[in-house]
């Protein structure tokens, strides 16, 4: 059985399904996520870093 951590560096970012597997979280998210809260949350974040998602600039509103 593969520990958190190792389950972290291998992307799976601690989320497993519910045999034990590493869940591939998607970029775009997806609703079972969000179900799960701030873990799944976390998770989601984590993979937009991975893939380089910057957030947009805010302009100061012009």
């Amino acid at each position: 059985m593969r520990s958190k951590n190792q389950n972290l560096k291998r992307g799976g970012h601690g989320i497993l399904t519910a045999d034990g597997k590493p869940f591939d979280v998607p970029v775009k998210g997806s609703v079972g996520l969000l179900a799960l809260g701030y873990r799944g949350l976390m998770a989601w974040r984590a993979r937009r870093i991975e893939e380089g998602y910057e957030p947009k600039k805010k302009d100061g509103g012009k």
